[in-house]
């Protein structure tokens, strides 16, 4: 009596909450769910891009602006502050293009090859390497 009530008991339960098995476990993306994510990707690195270039233009403000009060300063300091601005100023924008070319850069690029074939690689000699090389435009 007593076995009989587990058994029933162990089947009820199997019965209310499944069996897990491999597959529903299993992680599988289409080609739809990589073309959102790679968008949304691309839509991150342009924020990002948009947000290193406004840091660009205020980090060059403050150091027009620091350069600025410097010269204001004393007229011998005229010729050094406006040097230390100018470097300040192109360190600064320097700084922030390298930002924004790592952001915008992408890691391969894609090339229409001799045979027909599109395909990718870091460069369109490289995509194309083996196959027939880069079609002329």
């Amino acid at each position: 009596m007593l076995k009989k009530l587990l058994m029933s008991s162990v089947i009820a339960g199997v019965m209310a909450f499944g069996i897990p098995t491999a597959t529903a476990f299993a992680q599988q993306t289409t080609a739809e769910q990589d073309a959102k994510k790679a968008g949304k990707e691309a839509k991150t690195a342009g924020k990002q891009a948009g947000e290193a270039t406004k840091d660009a233009a205020k980090a060059t403000g403050k150091t027009v602006k620091k350069g600025a009060k410097k010269t204001a300063a004393g007229a011998k300091k005229v010729g050094q502050v406006t040097k230390d601005g100018a470097k300040e100023t192109a360190e600064g924008t320097e700084k922030v293009a390298k930002k924004v070319g790592e952001k915008l850069t992408p890691d391969t690029t894609s090339a229409m090859c001799k045979d027909g074939t599109t395909q990718t690689g870091k460069t369109k000699t490289t995509a194309c390497a083996n196959h027939g090389g880069v079609a002329a435009r």
